[in-house]
């Protein structure tokens, strides 16, 4: 498989039905999980090991992991709704993953790799460093999306730093909203994010 069969197949998955905003439901766009696992697939973080996707929305990270080899796979996320469209686009794609209905925060199981687009806390009560601290301290390697503002970068570097990690890799990307929310105004919007590898 090449990352743009995977880039296709991902792209055949139903989106969120009703988004909460609260919990700033976006869709990560096929194109960027299809780039971060394939990624992740070369440097050794996806085949034979046990993945998890936090906050896993609709769950196409959960989805990429297992069609790339991974071992086994968990796909966490706290809202019911979501991950019932989850459920679904596993069961279209007839594969295992183990789902866990549970705030990512509350969980306490070890894992080799963990991929994350959590809330960035710009419309809900909660920052995105509280949801990266867990993923980094109950994963060997983490991937997890961020706004790309160079104050953010270097708060998340020093953050990462003080929860005994680094940042291994950076890689800057669009990420296309579309419009899903009563305060869109345009058909599309296109945000620039950072997506940390962080060992």
């Amino acid at each position: 498989m090449k990352q743009k069969e995977l880039e296709t197949q991902l792209t055949q998955f139903k989106n969120f039905k009703e988004p909460k905003i609260h919990l700033e439901q976006y869709q990560t766009p096929p194109r960027l999980v299809a780039m971060i696992t394939w990624r992740a697939l070369q440097l050794g973080d996806i085949k034979d090991k046990i993945v998890a996707d936090f906050c896993c929305g609709t769950g196409l990270f959960a989805i990429a992991a297992k069609i790339l080899g991974a071992k086994k796979v968990y796909a966490i996320e706290i809202d019911p709704a979501a991950l019932k469209v989850a459920k679904e686009n596993v069961e279209n794609a007839n594969l295992e993953i183990k789902f866990i209905e549970k705030d990512v925060r509350e969980i306490s199981m070890n894992f080799d790799t963990v991929f994350m687009n959590s809330p960035f806390g710009v419309k809900g009560p909660v920052k995105d460093q509280v949801f990266l601290r867990r993923a980094l301290s109950v994963s060997k390697v983490s991937y997890s999306l961020h706004l790309f503002q160079e104050k953010n970068i270097e708060f998340l570097r020093k953050f990462i730093i003080k929860n005994n990690k680094t940042i291994d890799e950076m890689m800057k990307a669009e990420f296309e909203i579309p419009k899903i929310y009563r305060f869109h105004k345009k058909r599309y919007h296109v945000i620039e994010v950072a997506i940390l590898r962080c060992v």
